[in-house]
């Protein structure tokens, strides 16, 4: 079993006799190993550990110039900490004190003379097996780390192209809102024109079709310039490029403002609206800009949806600690389909009860994610839709 084993270990044998020397290289070579090699000068172990690299050292303890323990302690200098290099100790000195001095100075294991050869054979044999087995997990333990290293490389290359996307991707996202802004601000300037002279044929044309044709006209173009301020605001919001300002805002004044500007549409449903509001709560903390935004969204949607003669309600209360606010009107409320994509930008299918894509719930939640806050949409079963506003 041995030699075919462990044949190929390398055997150093450091003892000042001779015949001690030739004994166990004849011991050796019977049991198969091939590589041996032997001196008689512990002095020179330095240069034989370097050169020869034992798989295994067997050394006598008493010998005149340089005794077994002090080749130990030299040793241990020259033994890479991590490494496993057995030294088997062989002397004719049975006390108790000498072996646990050679056990404490770095040897693996000992053994007296005169020494049984089973035994002997036996010793070397475990102690072999145990260098093998640890050179083994240290090849290993190598190639994972060579591994390792390769793979933290690897990362670090992804991770430097990650960042690399993502200041490129910033640089995207500014140019962007730049070209936003540009072409907001180009489309709204000869829209403002178009409306300025929208206004004065307005009141010089009598024609009643030629009037009805400029409020199309007119409609038009404030549905054009509220989309580009839209798109813009979507943009900065989803690149974070808007700054929110929170402040103190009177929960009734805002909706009353957003009520007056829409009062127009209210009339010509002849929709009324309901508040129910806590007779606490009167302040709302939010950017204004934005509150007033989805104000305007919530109130527009449930005035377009409601039927005639409808009552479009805005409850107000508070609930764990958060402001809720609900707007409810009684229209058909939202297909299944336009459920699942509610909060989609441009998705294709259903949205509300018509089939034309909106941005306006898109925003809100937007909206409502820049103020750590959160929307909810459901249908108010038999008729109508609910859309809420937790702050």
């Amino acid at each position: 079993m041995t030699k075919n084993k462990f044949k190929k270990a390398r055997i150093l044998i450091i003892d000042d006799l001779i015949s001690n020397i030739e004994l166990l290289e004849s011991l050796l070579y019977s049991s198969g190993y091939l590589h041996i090699k032997s001196s008689n000068k512990p002095q020179e172990i330095v240069e034989l550990y370097q050169t020869f690299e034992p798989d295994l050292i067997l050394l006598d303890l008493m010998m005149p110039e340089m005794n077994g323990f002090e080749v130990m302690e030299v040793l241990k200098k020259l033994i890479p900490a991590k490494s496993y290099l057995p030294i088997l100790v062989i002397t004719a000195d049975v006390a108790k004190e000498t072996k646990e001095k050679a056990l404490a100075a770095g040897a693996k294991d000992f053994i007296t003379k005169p020494f049984d050869v089973t035994e002997i054979k036996l010793r070397i044999n475990n102690l072999l097996e145990t260098r093998f087995l640890h050179s083994k997990i240290e090849k290993k333990n190598k190639e994972l780390t060579i591994k390792v290293k390769e793979r933290t490389n690897e990362l670090q290359k992804a991770y430097n192209e990650i960042m690399i996307a993502n200041q490129q991707l910033e640089l995207l996202n500014t140019a962007k809102i730049e070209f936003l802004n540009i072409i907001s601000h180009e489309v709204r300037t000869p829209l403002n024109g178009i409306k300025g002279f929208t206004e004065i044929l307005k009141s010089s044309i009598d024609s009643p079709k030629l009037i009805e044709y400029l409020q199309y006209l007119d409609a038009s173009v404030q549905r054009l310039e509220e989309f580009s301020l839209l798109a813009l605001l979507i943009t900065q919001l989803r690149t974070k490029f808007y700054k929110i300002e929170l402040e103190e805002i009177p929960f009734h004044g805002i909706l009353e403002q957003v009520e007056n500007e829409l009062q127009r549409k209210l009339n010509e449903k002849r929709l009324k609206i309901e508040y129910q509001k806590d007779a606490n709560l009167s302040i709302i903390k939010a950017d204004y800009k934005l509150l007033k935004i989805c104000f305007e969204c919530l109130l527009n949607n449930a005035i377009t949806y409601s039927p005639n003669n409808a009552t479009i309600t805005v409850n107000a209360y508070f609930d764990n600690n958060k402001t809720i606010i609900e707007f409810i009107d009684e229209g058909k409320g939202f297909s299944n389909e336009a459920l699942q994509k509610i909060y989609l930008l441009f998705a294709i299918g259903q949205k509300h009860i018509d089939k034309s894509p909106g941005l306006s719930l898109a925003l809100i939640k937007l909206i409502m994610d820049a103020h750590n806050g959160r929307i909810q949409v459901l249908n108010n079963l038999p008729n109508g839709a609910i859309v809420q506003l937790q702050f």
